[in-house]
């Protein structure tokens, strides 16, 4: 299964994986071995309703067997019945079907049990047609069983380590054609007006993976050896289909070298349906497409769906050959996959471009790690499956497996995995497995690898710093691991290389950092003018590397491989001298690979001078589209400039050969907040475009640019019968523009996402989600809570806690805040009362000053008897102990008394 990845605002830190209630979840008990799944049933869809009858061909695992439970969630059951008639008593609850096969069956039996059934499903099986919004919306049925969503269109034993052959028999009106698993045995009509279609397949699968879909389509008919393959799409797209699918045999070709297992089906089909909830289902044999996937020429230029057609075509052997046992084990579906997009991408375009992915992929990586959870990429702690399939299993298991590749070596990976396919083939896997296999086929041992990659989350951030020796010619590197160490986060056991370049050599030494700080010296003959530590970018990690500026601008002209040179013109940012700003305007318009004029461009962004804008504005002229649209896009960074402003204004008005570069300058043009945004990007929203990625990029370009006046159209933007992705991107521009505000505008914007909750398109709804997230208003946690509660989408329930619990925490911090201002306000009246006081104690008169008494009168007789007086004093005095001084008093003087 290919993913689909909406935008997600980021939480306000890390967070756990596990929500609140989650619980460790176990493959479930096997009672019987199910061993062949025939299913007969009719389609209505205008009524969008399934009836038939289930056949389970299955024998008991212990002799004895009584009470059979099988998934069935909201269907209707007629009977059920063993194959030779007789009756079977059963209890339905809704979601489980519970039958009494009488406990007379001895191990390894086998016996057949007939299900006569309806259902009006909400899952598994969906339904599309025209509407008043969307009347060219075409017929279509399709299935989706991942994860464990087949339960929802027929009783099944619905795990993915249960494994049988399968059979359908599908009924569809006589217009429309539909395709299932394996081989097409035979049509036939058996009513009037309908045609069905019997499809077999005789390799034991996992009933998730048990496919059904049915439209009116064009057959494009294609053959890689002695391989039927065939690709079906609506009708007038057959030339889109060629551009989009016509590598498949190649890919079959590559695939069965590479894997060293041939393919191992009779025929490949690729099916293109609408309104489809992932990217692509690898359904055996028969994987269903995005219709979405179909782009025309001009869309070409840039742009491919190589990477999904190459995942789901290596799902055939990982996923379906081989199926995780269960989906905490989901990652030996997934990582394979996604890994054959690199191995494909390599193959076809060359390394530097299959490193840029690779590149792609730790980045989603690491922010989902650092902005939403951090998890082991093995863990059986979720509320359900589809929670699993994230960056963590798709993007790092790919990952996983090239640092595998690096870590055995090229023969010794590719045997391993062909030993790997053979002894499980047909069968379930856990990650032991594959180690197992691993070392079967190598003698080696790679438990620790798997335990610091797969059993522990996160990845090493390393601190590098490089130094030269002049007197002893010493090369010096020292490398710290400074992620935090505890019991989830490892140190990790890194090999890896550093090469450097003396003279016009690359001399490269492997290397092992295991430790938490590692030094390492190399002699060599002279001063090098490279120091590129782990060549090629193959380890999983976060860099900081300290070295002087002029390695890396000799990396940047002359490194080996693109992905290193790439690094350098990211590292070179941090300076901005006139030599740095030279080289990456080399880069930028000399060297052979995109990526590197694209990272040039973006560094030089950063730069900000005068002669790095000029650059840029120059570089609007290259030819090649990605990196043209890498200078767009830092172009957007300078704001407020007006000459960037000009430029890009040219641009969206002119337009450009490329889809993806004219939108790219709508949104940059909006972050410039020029006063021309605003004409210009309303133009721009007129005009139609693969994916509607201009009228996205438009929208978001109004939002960037702070136009408030544009709420009106995007508002009118995320209206059900606009094209979806353009509705997505409204919804999303509505809640930056309005984000952290509390006007009436903002209000406005939070009651319409709330509205949008429960729109029919998903991904729609799950914009919504992210939009009231992006608001961050604690008042959407209830419209959020009864979405929650109707939903059965597992992706949009999981994000809609994850968003509770932010903007609940968010709401507590909030009140904080305005406890912390009640207390400053109130502080603030204090000291406004007390200055009230002091101005009025300044404005009383000064008391007069009391003069002070006359000199005593040294002649001045003493009264009659104080002589007696005072020698009594003087006497008492001599005779008391001696006290201690007292303490002096200070007063506090008064306005206008003196000292």
């Amino acid at each position: 299964m290919t993913r689909v990845f909406v935008r997600t605002s980021p939480a306000p830190m890390q967070r756990p994986f596990a929500l609140p209630g989650a619980r460790p979840r176990y493959a479930p008990d096997r009672l019987v071995d199910v061993e062949h799944i025939k299913l007969d049933v009719i389609l209505d869809l205008e009524k969008k309703r399934i009836d038939g009858s289930c056949t389970t061909t299955f024998s008991p695992i212990l002799e004895g067997a009584r009470w059979i439970k099988l998934d069935a969630v909201e269907m209707e059951i007629r009977a059920v019945r063993l194959e030779n008639g007789n009756s079977l008593e059963f209890s339905h609850d809704g979601s489980r079907l519970r039958f009494d096969i009488g406990g007379k069956y001895k191990a390894g039996e086998k016996l057949s049990v007939v299900i006569e059934y309806g259902a009006a499903p909400r899952r598994g099986l969906y339904f599309v047609g025209p509407d008043e919004a969307y009347p060219g919306r075409p017929c279509q049925v399709w299935s989706q069983g991942q994860d464990e969503d087949s339960r929802y269109w027929f009783p099944c034993f619905d795990a993915p380590h249960e494994k049988a052959t399968s059979e359908v028999l599908a009924t569809v009106p006589e217009s429309l054609f539909a395709l299932s698993n394996g081989v097409l045995v035979a049509t036939s009509q058996r009513t009037p007006g309908t045609k069905t279609f019997h499809w077999r397949f005789d390799v034991p699968h996992s009933c998730y993976l048990i496919s059904l879909a049915a439209g009116e389509f064009a057959e494009i008919r294609d053959r890689w050896e002695d391989v039927d393959v065939m690709y079906y799409v609506p009708h007038g797209q057959e030339e889109n289909a060629r551009r989009a699918m016509g590598r498949t045999p190649e890919m079959l070709a590559l695939f069965s070298d590479r894997f060293g297992v041939r393919y191992p089906y009779q025929k490949y089909a690729q099916i293109c349906v609408a309104e489809f909830i992932f990217g692509g289902m690898e359904n055996t044999t028969a994987t269903t497409l995005t219709d979405t996937c179909l782009f025309d020429e001009r869309a070409a230029r840039d742009y491919d769906v190589e990477a999904l057609v190459a995942h789901e075509l290596a799902h055939q052997w990982f996923g379906d050959l081989l199926t995780c046992r269960d989906w905490g084990q989901g990652w030996l579906n997934e990582g394979f996959a996604t890994y054959s997009e690199y191995i494909w991408r390599e193959h076809s375009k060359g390394r530097d471009e299959a490193a840029m992915e690779l590149a792609d992929w730790a980045e989603q990586y690491f922010s989902e790690d650092s902005r939403r959870y951090r998890r082991p990429i093995v863990t059986n702690v979720f509320d359900e499956p589809i929670d699993l399939f994230d960056h963590h299993l798709y993007e790092k298991g790919g990952l996983v497996l090239h640092m595998l590749r690096r870590v055995l070596g090229e023969p010794s990976f590719w045997k391993s995995l062909g030993h790997y396919l053979r002894k499980h083939r047909t069968g379930s896997v856990e990650t032991r497995d594959l180690a197992r296999a691993i070392e079967d086929a190598t003698g080696r041992n790679v438990d620790w690898f798997f335990d610091q990659w797969v059993q522990k989350a996160g990845h090493p951030e390393l601190k590098v710093s490089y130094s030269w020796d002049a007197d002893a010619k010493l090369a010096r590197l020292t490398v710290k691991q400074a992620q935090k160490v505890d019991g989830d986060t490892p140190l990790f056991r890194l090999p890896t290389e550093i090469r450097f370049r003396v003279g016009d050599k690359n001399l490269t030494f492997p290397v092992e950092v295991q430790d938490s700080t590692e030094m390492f010296a190399f002699p060599l003959e002279s001063e090098p003018t490279q120091a590129v530590f782990d060549p090629g970018q193959h380890l999983l990690k976060s860099l900081e590397i300290d070295k002087p500026k002029n390695l890396w601008i000799e990396e940047l002209k002359s490194a080996t491989e693109g992905i290193d040179r790439v690094a350098a013109a990211k590292a070179l940012a941090k300076h901005g001298s006139p030599d740095v700003v030279s080289a990456l305007q080399a880069a930028l318009s000399k060297d052979e690979f995109w990526g590197v004029r694209a990272a040039a461009a973006e560094s030089l962004a950063q730069i900000r001078s005068t002669s790095a804008r000029d650059a840029l504005i120059d570089a609007l002229a290259t030819a090649h589209p990605k990196a043209r649209r890498a200078v767009v896009r830092a172009l957007g960074e300078l704001r407020q400039d007006e000459k960037v402003a000009e430029a890009l204004a040219r641009m969206v008005e002119n337009g450009d050969e490329s889809y993806l570069v004219e939108a790219e300058a709508c949104l940059s043009l909006g972050k410039t907040r020029s006063a021309r945004a605003k004409d210009v990007l309303r133009v721009a929203l007129t005009r139609e475009s693969y994916l509607d990625v201009i009228r996205q990029h438009a929208y978001r370009g109004l939002a960037a640019a702070r136009d408030d006046s544009a709420m009106p159209i995007l508002l009118e933007g995320t209206r059900y019968g606009k094209v979806s992705h353009g509705r997505r991107a409204a919804i999303m521009a509505l809640a930056d523009l309005c984000s952290g505000r509390r006007d009436r505008e903002a209000q406005d914007v939070a009651d319409k996402l709330e509205e949008l909750l429960a729109d029919r398109d998903f991904r729609v709804q799950h914009a919504a989600v992210e939009g009231l997230a992006t608001l961050g208003d604690p008042r959407a946690i209830g419209a959020l809570r009864r979405m929650i509660e109707r939903e059965l989408e597992g992706r949009l329930k999981r994000r809609g806690r994850e968003v509770i619990r932010d903007l609940t925490e968010g709401r507590t911090r909030e009140e904080a805040v305005r406890t912390l201002h009640d207390d400053v306000e109130r502080l603030r009246q204090e000291i406004v009362t007390l200055r009230e006081r002091l101005t009025k104690l300044e404005a009383t008169p000064p008391t007069p000053p009391v003069p002070p008494p006359p000199p005593p009168d040294k002649a001045r007789a003493r009264p009659p008897g104080e002589k007696k007086k005072a020698a009594r004093a003087k006497k008492a005095t001599a005779l008391s102990p001696a006290r201690p001084p007292r303490r002096p008093i200070r007063k506090a003087l008064k306005p206008g008394r003196k000292k």
